[in-house]
């Protein structure tokens, strides 16, 4: 077996032009982790910020407590989904409002925005 269509098909895809880069939007977390690995940003100050910051709560929480939220705000009085709930940071209990907001018809009943309020004043108590 000849190598040479391997050479052929790497020295064509050498010269295909590359499309140009869009434009992207860098999340929160990239720009602190850039922050952090920055030579001006010393190793006390990052791990510092790195060990203060608060812990999020894992995406398996998260859908975990999504799936209990499918019942509608009855599910705020189980022990499990209170704990969950508990684990979340403000942004994310942004997204799960969201998205429980806009939950697909045939998969559940959307929330309405009282069982949102009431899910935020459960979560602010969880706080303290």
């Amino acid at each position: 077996m000849s190598n040479l269509g391997a050479t052929t098909c790497f020295s064509s895809r050498r010269k295909t032009p590359r499309p140009a880069r869009q434009p992207q939007h860098d999340s929160a977390e990239l720009v602190r982790t850039r922050r952090l690995l920055d030579e001006d940003f010393s190793l006390e100050r990052a791990w510092s910020e790195i060990n203060d910051a608060p812990a999020k709560a894992a995406a398996s929480t998260i859908e975990a407590l999504m799936f209990s939220l499918r019942a509608g705000g009855a599910a705020l009085a189980c022990s499990h989904a209170r704990r969950r709930l508990a684990e979340l940071t403000e942004a994310q209990l942004h997204e799960v409002c969201a998205r429980l907001q806009r939950i697909d018809p045939n998969i559940a009943r959307a929330w309405t925005p009282i069982e949102v309020e009431l899910l935020v004043a459960v979560w602010s108590d969880l706080h303290g």
